[in-house]
């Protein structure tokens, strides 16, 4: 069997001994090398012979994509395949997988505590009191979150692990998702709200759990924030461009919602601090709900383990572009 090139676009971590341990024990002869960084069409052209690809933040649009010539599968070593052109990906019948099992629990953890800051406020008290204060009023109000209504925004993987974690709190957990079966929130204890415009304007917490397409970007707009309770609030820890920002500018500045937890943003890292800083109702975190010690690692051996698969069958588990390529 002829050797097989894979190419890891992103320099990130310390070393490879991951990938190469799997890729050893799978008794394949793969070549893995690793990219010297730079700019996305620098790192497309060291890697442009290559077999398979190995993708973390590198773009990989047209132009980038069209520099392979030999490629037959991409590995996006992630949940989001937004920054992949999928459709031109599969014209030149390169098979796109992502990763959308890994970090789940961390992105659920993560989104209740953007939610828990923002109700409880434990960072603000803390911060007072190490200015020599003590005074518990600064963080009122403080709503009782037993009997609150959590609505989940997409129901996936992410979305029910934090329903779970909502419904350990008391809270009621409905959800919206149009691509989902009833039998799906039924087994997971959400209650199936088919009409937009009630669910938004039922919930107590809109918590988004989407993918990016065309028909998601600024799902969150005048109109959708229009729907929401004055005293509701707004997480994302998906994508920043679910969220129409001149539209949640407006509405924190008005009030018309109680306060966002985002752990996204439109552009990453932004140009300076961000003008959502100036509302104290406002939590940002830097991309950062996916992070763990032990997401890292699990990131990278489903990665490779999907290099593996691919060799062996001729075909990639979980495959995000199907629709454009020939079979």
């Amino acid at each position: 069997m002829a050797r097989t090139s894979v190419f890891m676009t992103d320099k990130t971590w310390p070393d490879l001994d991951i990938e190469k341990d799997i890729f050893a024990a799978s008794g394949l002869d793969i070549d893995l090398a690793l990219s010297e960084g730079g700019m996305p069409e620098k790192i497309c052209r060291e890697g442009k012979d290559c077999d398979i690809l190995m993708v973390l933040f590198t773009p990989m649009g047209r132009r980038h994509l069209d520099m392979f010539s030999r490629c037959r599968a991409l590995i996006r070593m992630g949940i989001g395949t937004n920054s992949v052109d999928l459709d031109f990906a599969g014209k030149k019948g390169i098979q796109v997988a992502n990763v959308p099992d890994y970090c789940q629990e961390e992105v659920a953890d993560h989104t209740l505590a953007l939610f828990l800051e923002l109700t409880r406020k434990v960072g603000v008290l803390n911060r007072d009191v190490r200015k020599g204060h003590w005074e518990m009023s600064i963080a009122d109000p403080v709503p009782r979150l037993r009997n609150l209504t959590f609505g989940l925004w997409g129901c996936g993987g992410i979305g029910r692990l934090a329903g779970r974690r909502a419904a350990a709190f008391g809270m009621r957990v409905v959800g919206h998702d149009p691509f989902l079966p009833a039998e799906t929130f039924e087994a997971h204890g959400i209650a199936r709200r088919t009409d937009l415009d009630s669910f938004l304007a039922e919930a107590d917490v809109v918590s988004l759990h989407a993918p990016l397409t065309p028909a998601t970007e600024n799902m969150v707009n005048e109109k959708t924030l229009g729907r929401m309770k004055p005293s509701a609030y707004l997480l994302n820890s998906s994508r920043g461009k679910l969220i129409d920002e001149e539209a949640l500018y407006a509405a924190l500045k008005n009030g018309s919602i109680a306060g966002a937890g985002l752990d996204v943003l439109r552009e990453e890292p932004p140009a300076g601090v961000h003008r959502f800083c100036e509302f104290e109702n406002c939590i940002i975190t830097p991309h950062a709900a996916w992070n763990s010690t032990e997401a890292i690692p699990e990131l990278r051996i489903k990665a490779a383990e999907e290099v593996v698969r691919f060799l062996k069958t001729g075909r990639v588990k979980n495959l995000v572009n199907k629709d454009a390529l020939a079979f």
